[in-house]
């Protein structure tokens, strides 16, 4: 397991935008979506002569056989439950004609609801589905691509509701939202660069974008994908990397709080159980906690401890790199899933061309397939919502410990000082951290299996991926403010130990950021607020960035 191209993506997406170029060679990283997502790169198509001549030639082929009368899949038949509707009577002019009108009437699927999904993501969209359209399989023109580009240069996004993907055919209920706003439909809302909202039909007129006519097959081709999903898993993934890097730094602090011990992290240990995930955290732990005057620097030789101490630490902290490693393994193989899927193609149906074709088979005949299934990002967002689980309860586990004077080695209750009155100032986080606890178990279940049946019984197998987004944004929120609750708390607990210059050189920073913006607690105060302000910022005042900075990885 190779954890090099998690920290390469994520090591350059702090650096500075750069432009974005699509060549149909299905290169695009990771990093390069969440900065066009963010609206830092501009996005070029820099396609070579030979996807050119593939694009043209399949365009060629595709109009032949529609003027011809060959039923071909969603574009001289209707969709889905009614593919048995062939539109290929009469002349060629006719055909050409139903087949036109077929494409445009895939706006049919434009029925997102709900909440706004976020601009990054909606852009990221944008920007996977012009590359999964570049390879030239699909029967699609270059400058129905160029449009969409322009409105990602432009910073025009269209406003997407959250509700109506079932995960079958791709996310169509998003990208008909899409192909509405090319098509300049008064429907669609939109926004600009400075974030204002007004009709996408507006915003496009006034920035010179001219509304798209749509050939036969191209409707199809434009809502026909995973792209949101692909979209959604990326930036999920991009937070969910932020917050272990994040979570494993405020462990270790905890982990000086609670003076434990460094031997929980031997060598040995990760020699005899070679597993890469529990080698990678046990190894980040080591170089966090090295030269802390909290955490017991026991690595040669077991130190001893007091009457009334137990002789190893509990699991929540022992168990550390065997508790993280498979969530560091998962999230490795995840990235990679992703990568792979944002470069595929994911339309239906497709052409073949010389180099895919069946022995014995001529070329440009048109394959009906399931590539827009998107059961690998149900199941790659399912796992990252396993992962982020993980971090919840575990920072549950660690705060119940930093409150209980039997269990903190020598802690005052609830972590409170001597001028607190009732000895409970952080016995509120506590209770509220239960909560994270258990609402976060009722939004991990996984979406990929609790599929039904749908349109007309044609979709009976569907992954319902970005419900698992849907899911995901909210257990990110909870697991953002385990974090910053156990950072306030670990905080609290260090100082009440004597104090920063205890800590460890690479995590002393950590501490010093919670105290640009949360005090030592003297007494009974009101602290949501304090884990409202971290939660808000841990992500935007570059810490994971100083964190990597600090760490050897």
């Amino acid at each position: 397991m190779n954890f090099d191209n998690l920290f390469k993506d994520l090591i350059t997406s702090y650096k500075p935008s750069t432009t974005v170029s699509l060549t149909g060679s299905q290169g695009l990283n990771l990093a390069s979506i969440i900065s066009v997502g963010q609206g830092k790169s501009n996005v070029t198509l820099d396609i070579t002569d030979k996807f050119r001549e593939r694009f043209e030639k399949v365009r060629e082929k595709k109009l032949e056989q529609v003027s011809s009368g060959v039923p071909i899949y969603g574009t001289t038949t209707s969709y889905g439950g009614r593919a048995s509707v062939i539109l290929n009577k009469g002349n060629e002019e006719k055909r050409n004609e139903n087949a036109a009108k077929l494409s445009q009437s895939i706006v049919h699927v434009d029925v997102s609801t709900g909440p706004a999904i976020p601009k990054e993501i909606v852009r990221a969209a944008m920007l996977i589905r012009i590359n999964m359209l570049m390879p030239g399989l699909s029967g699609i023109r270059i400058k129905v691509l160029e449009v969409i580009k322009e409105l990602l240069n432009k910073n025009i996004t269209p406003i997407v509701g959250q509700y109506g993907s079932v995960g079958a055919s791709g996310d169509l209920a998003q990208n008909g939202r899409i192909v509405s706003c090319l098509l300049q439909l008064p429907s669609v809302m939109g926004v600009d660069k400075k974030g204002k909202i007004s009709k996408a039909q507006i915003l496009l007129k006034k920035n010179g974008v001219l509304p798209i006519i749509l050939e036969p097959k191209e409707g199809l081709a434009l809502v026909n994908g995973d792209n949101f999903s692909s979209a959604a898993a990326t930036f999920i993934s991009y937070e969910t990397l932020q917050l272990m890097l994040l979570n494993l730094y405020c462990n270790a602090l905890t982990i000086q709080a609670l003076q434990g011990s460094m031997r929980n992290f031997h060598s040995i240990l990760s020699k005899v159980r070679p597993h890469k995930g529990q080698e990678f955290t046990s190894n980040l732990l080591r170089n966090l906690l090295q030269g802390s005057k909290l955490a017991r620097q026991d690595l040669k030789e077991p130190g001893i401890r007091g009457e009334d101490e137990l002789i190893q630490d509990p699991y929540s902290i022992r168990c550390l790199p065997q508790y993280f490693g498979p969530d560091w393994e998962n999230l490795a193989s995840i990235w990679e899933t992703i990568t792979i899927n944002v470069n595929s193609v994911s339309d239906n149906p497709i052409w073949t061309t010389p180099e895919y074709i069946e022995k014995g088979e001529e070329p440009y005949k048109w394959v009906s397939g399931g590539n827009f299934l998107a059961m690998h990002m149900a199941d790659s967002i399912d796992r990252l919502r396993k992962i982020l689980i993980h971090i919840i309860k575990l920072n549950d586990r660690h705060l119940a410990r930093l409150v209980h004077p039997k269990f903190s080695n020598g802690l005052p209750a609830n972590l409170s000082d001597k001028k607190a009155i009732s000895q409970t100032t952080f016995k509120g986080l506590q209770t509220q951290m239960g909560m994270y606890d258990v609402y976060s178990s009722l939004l991990v279940s996984p979406a990929s299996t609790a599929f039904g049946i749908h349109e007309e019984f044609n979709q009976d197998v569907t992954s319902h991926a970005f419900s698992s987004a849907i899911l995901s944004w909210e257990l990110l929120r909870i697991a953002r403010y385990a974090i910053s609750t156990n950072l306030i708390a670990s905080c609290q607990a260090i100082d009440l130990r004597g104090g920063p210059k205890l800590l460890s050189s690479t995590t002393k920073p950590l501490y010093e950021w919670v105290r640009d913006y949360v005090p030592f607690i003297k007494k009974e105060q009101p602290l949501g607020h304090y884990v409202e302000i971290l939660s808000d910022n841990m992500l935007k005042d570059n810490v994971v960035k100083s964190v990597l900075a600090h760490l050897e990885l």
